[in-house]
Parts: C-alpha cells; structure tokens; sequence
C-alpha cells in the first residue's frame, strides 16, 4: 500500500523562493530606473524654469513698451552681464550702457524664488535664461 504524502516537497519551496527573488529584483530595478520622487523633482523644476522664463519675457516685454522700445538688459558697449534674478536691484539703478546686473523676483511678477532652483541667471544680450537646480 502507498503512503500519503502530506506538505511541500523541498523542490517546490526551493523554485519558490527562486521566483519570489527573480520578481523582487525586477521591481527593485524598475523603481530605481523610474523613481518617482527624482521624476516629480525634475518636473517641478521644469516647470519653474518655464514660469520664470515667460515671467522674464513678459517684463522685458513691458518694459520695451514703456521705453521706447529699449531693452533692460541689452547694451552697446558693455559684453553681456549674467544678471542674477533674486538679488535685489531696481530699474532705477540702472544708469549709462551699463546693464543691470541685479534683478528683483518682483520685478518679473514672483513672489520669491522658486523652490526647487538655487540660482537663476538671465543674459544681458540674448536673454536666455539659465536656472540652476538646488
């Protein structure tokens, strides 16, 4: 007569514990090619540069329209001049072809400085933004 086996043979629990490990990789290597938190960071970040970017070209705009069509920051003898934004420094500073070189958040229609950035500069001549990430 045959005898009963009851439970798990050593096999199976071996081949388990293989495929438990085998799918705990995959999920450990997923999530540290697809973390959330850097993504949601550097969306946030993206997202400042652009609002500090259109705000710049806003008032660059506003101020070409009360001036006579002359820039704040553009110069004809000076070289371009990284202005950092957040330094404060009023238009009323600003004298000769010197350009400013120090720019209010309020001046550009923020509160205060974003914060995700630890600096943000814009160009004298081009006016490119350059945003540096904290």
């Amino acid at each position: 007569m045959k005898a009963n086996k009851k439970g798990i043979s050593l096999i199976v629990l071996v081949i388990t514990i293989i495929v438990i490990i085998i799918l705990a990789a995959a999920v450990i290597l997923t999530l540290n090619n697809n973390n959330p938190i850097n993504n949601a960071t550097d969306a946030v970040f993206k997202s400042d540069s652009a609002e500090i970017t259109s705000a710049l070209a806003i008032y660059i705009g506003n101020y070409m329209a009360k001036n006579n069509g002359v820039s704040p920051f553009s110069t004809t003898t000076a070289p371009a001049v990284e202005i950092e934004i957040g330094t404060p420094r009023t238009i009323d500073q600003v004298k000769g072809d010197v350009p400013q070189d120090k720019l209010n958040w309020s001046d550009i229609g923020l509160s205060g400085m974003p914060g995700s950035m630890k600096k943000a500069t814009v160009n004298s001549i081009t006016g490119k933004v350059t945003c540096t990430k904290k």
